[in-house]
């Protein structure tokens, strides 16, 4: 009976069941649309070509097969060919995505309802099939696909494992469902095992099928005869191999076989063997139970489910113990009956009535809810999240930047020279709020603050502290404002002097708040009140120089804008963690979380170092017009760091929760060095092709005498920006070996400076090797850490 109304499902796929290398991916294509025929729905399929294959085929009345191009070209052909119409009138789509993704958020013209089917994750495979060079082929054909285009598109896969695989890629667990994989019933049944140890192998011939070690275990197994059953590219290596190892006349290559010679195969077989690198059920495990062979294998993906370890086969951690466990298997035929019989008693639990079942019910609910919108989708991806932050932080300094070139006008250069020293002195109070901001963002990520309502009891403890320290501290600086004003350089200000330490207060506060939503991913109020900050501090200041105030009024719109900022925020958390209860339980100490953030205090301390040293150096060892052309081409640098320090407010709390959970953070990291390129390659072409140009038009024809040190140091500053997005990622995983080098790197750098008298552009060569070092090995400790333990989804097998 059918669960649902008949409906049209347009099938994608690199290969149907009829492909010579059709493997598992044909085996389930054909289980499910066969069932999907007899419960009365219609199937278009487009797949790949091969060799003396029929363009279109039409097996049943409600079945087409249309095939097209090869492996790799069947994807942009399939796209041509819905363009011109075909299965355009489909309710919904199923797309097999095979390491590669079709990427159908992309065809505009196609907007159905759809679901992905991945098997596995490849991200592994394309390593070990293209070395270096697959990382990049994983990311940009598997992983950015699945986690950006298809955001909340329904995914559906084989196995615990595979499903622990999609989320480790980056895929949110409910958007992921679990069907396993069955058996036609009757299909396959007992048979008479023959009367020497029989082996094999069944499946595609790929070099991550690890088949060489299949080979060593019938080389161990004296009398023992292998049968490969499959084709694949890796063939010869394999033939070649068993020459090697001396028994090229006890393994015989089938090569592509019917099913009655599979299930002939399997019958007379006394173990069935698989030693690949990854996979996400192992279908062939179920098809051997079904004909009463045990399965050995090793322990890898989904066979830890499909293989009830000494009960239905056997799992091995090495190459070396399936060897063993196989021969002693073997050696024992009693032993193997039983695991024979439960092999096939097991098999009897999967069907694919009920994977037919699974995966419609999936469509009919992704057809009820309509097609995603791309646009939805890249907006809720965290790489969209991240590169909002960015943009917000780029914004925040693009309107600063308005800020200095109005009050430079509007107070002369003696004002402004006053309101920078004031600036500046408000400045170094900055690396302990942004500390401050990392550590709230971590206790939050990690749940350390307890429940919401206890999260939110904490942030009024530690805001009302906060204020109470602001109170003494604007009493205290009141007192002691003119000494303060001397040390400040401003002596003719001493009110202005005396709003230094408070306005530090209150950036306290205000990155204690942003931090506590940080951690609850709450990422639009973050972001907008980074912009906010700039045009308020603009705003406020520009009120009060033009009531009157003059440099101090320029100065007091900081303090002001931060106030009104943190009515703001505190109205944000009221939203994400609802209303204040007194008695929700002990907030946690402020001091003590502050105790936990000094390698973030440290580490951002080095990072300032590194960012604002260069310049400083410039001014003593450069002649005074070039060190302020200097100057002014390291600020136009630098405005990659301004986005990497945007995309840091989302990588930092990402990372942590998945560290804390034992999922691979790494991912994230990768995410942040993309988002960060896209905007990091086209400011370095501007450098590179127009650095003189740029110089002039932003700071005058008086700036222009760096020009050829820019592309230098906008190289450079990119490099500071992936190891500022490294060191947020490390201290994610709270990690501090890293600070060594952050520490000798910054003591070096002056003094490698100062050591010769250079020019501008030798000068800003060195600040590049001093960065492309720094960079370099924060990266490299950065990507070897690996995340180990942590709570993991337990495996649920389905019996």
């Amino acid at each position: 009976m059918p669960t649902a109304a008949p409906r049209h499902i347009l099938v994608l796929a690199d290969r149907d069941w009829t492909h010579p290398q059709a493997g598992g991916t044909g085996t389930v294509l054909y289980g499910l649309i066969s069932h999907w025929l007899a419960d009365g729905h219609r199937v278009t399929v487009i797949a790949g070509s091969y060799d003396g294959a029929e363009a279109v085929s039409r097996y049943h009345e409600r079945l087409e097969v249309h095939r097209m191009g090869s492996r790799l070209t069947v994807f942009p052909r399939a796209a041509w060919a819905t363009f011109r119409g075909l299965g355009r009138d489909a309710d919904a789509i199923l797309e097999v995505c095979n390491g590669i993704a079709f990427n159908t958020p992309l065809w505009r013209w196609l907007r159905k309802p759809r679901v992905v089917l991945v098997f596995h994750v490849h991200q592994e495979h394309y390593v070990a099939e293209l070395g270096r060079r697959g990382k990049v082929a994983a990311f940009l054909l598997e992983r950015m696909p699945l986690t950006v285009f298809y955001r909340g598109t329904p995914v559906l896969t084989i196995s615990e494992s595979s499903r622990r695989g999609l989320v480790d890629l980056g895929i949110p667990e409910e958007q992921i469902q679990v069907v396993y994989l069955g058996l036609e019933a009757g299909a396959l049944e007992p048979g008479v095992r023959a009367p020497d140890p029989a082996l094999v192998y069944l499946g595609r011939l790929k070099q991550y099928k690890r088949i060489e070690q299949v080979i060593d275990v019938a080389a161990a197994i004296p009398r023992a005869h292998l049968h490969i059953a499959g084709d694949g590219d890796w063939g010869p290596v394999l033939e070649a191999y068993t020459t090697e190892r001396g028994i090229a006349d006890r393994v015989t290559f089938h090569g592509h076989v019917s099913e009655a010679q599979k299930a002939q195969l399997l019958q007379e077989s006394w173990v069935a063997l698989t030693a690949s690198s990854a996979e996400g059920w192992c279908l062939t495990v179920v098809e051997a139970g079904a004909c009463a062979t045990p399965t050995a294998a090793l322990r890898v993906g989904g066979l830890e489910e499909a293989i009830l370890d000494g009960r239905t086969g056997v799992l091995a951690d090495d190459p070396e113990e399936l060897v063993a466990a196989v021969s002693e298997l073997v050696a024992d035929p009693e032993r193997l009956e039983a695991m024979g019989d439960a092999a096939h008693a097991r098999s009897r639990q999967f069907t694919w009535e009920a994977s037919a079942r699974g995966a419609m019910d999936s469509l009919a609910a992704a057809a009820a809810a309509g097609p995603p919108r791309l646009r939805d989708a890249l907006l809720s991806s965290e790489s969209s999240k991240a590169a909002g932050l960015a943009a917000a932080t780029l914004a925040n300094n693009a309107i600063q930047l308005l800020f200095t070139v109005l009050f430079t006008r509007i107070l002369g250069a003696n004002g402004y020279g006053s309101l920078a020293a004031l600036i500046s002195a408000f400045l170094i109070l900055l690396v302990a709020g942004q500390s401050v901001q990392v550590a709230a963002a971590r206790e939050v990520a990690l749940d350390r603050l307890g429940h919401p309502a206890l999260v939110r009891a904490t942030m009024r403890a530690w805001t009302e502290r906060i204020l109470a320290g602001f109170v003494a501290i604007a009493i205290a600086s009141s007192l002691l404002r003119v000494p303060i004003s001397h040390v400040i350089g401003v002596p003719q200000y001493p009110w202005a002097a005396a709003a230094i330490l408070p306005t530090g207060a209150l950036w306290m506060l205000l990155s204690l708040q942003r931090g506590a939503l940080q951690g609850l991913r709450a990422y639009k109020p973050v972001g907008s009140s980074i912009i906010a900050e700039a045009v308020l501090r603009l705003v406020c200041a520009l009120i009060l120089v033009a009531i009157g105030l003059g440099v101090p009024g320029a100065f007091l719109g900081t303090p002001l804008a931060f106030a009104i900022l943190l009515i703001w925020l505190e109205r944000a958390l009221h939203t994400e963690l609802g209303p204040l209860d007194k008695g929700s339980g002990v907030p946690r100490r402020l001091r003590a979380m502050l105790g936990d953030g000094w390698v973030a205090i440290v580490a951002l301390l080095f990072l300032a170092a590194l960012q604002n040293v260069d310049v400083i150096m410039a001014r003593h060892q450069l002649p005074s017009h070039v060190a302020g052309s200097y100057a002014a081409a390291a600020v136009a640098a630098k405005a990659v760091v301004f986005v990497a320090i945007g995309i840091g407010l989302q990588l930092l709390p990402e990372a942590t929760r998945r560290s804390a959970v034992g999922l691979d953070p790494r991912p994230v990291l990768a995410r942040a060095l993309c988002v960060l390129a896209l905007v990091a390659v086209p400011a370095l072409l501007i450098f590179a092709l127009f650095p003189r140009q740029l110089l002039r038009i932003a700071f005058g024809p008086g700036f222009t005498t760096a020009a050829g040190a820019l592309p230098l140091l906008g190289l450079a500053m990119t490099l500071l920006a992936v190891a500022y997005l490294t060191v947020q990622y490390m201290v994610a995983l709270e990690q501090t070996s890293f600070l060594w080098v952050l520490g000798v790197v910054a003591v070096a750098e002056p003094l490698l400076l100062g050591f010769a008298n250079l020019s501008v552009v030798p000068f800003a060569a060195v600040v590049l090797a001093v960065q492309c070092t720094v960079a370099v090995i924060l990266l490299t400790i950065g990507l070897r850490l690996r995340v180990r333990g942590g709570p993991q989804p337990s495996p649920a097998g389905a019996g």
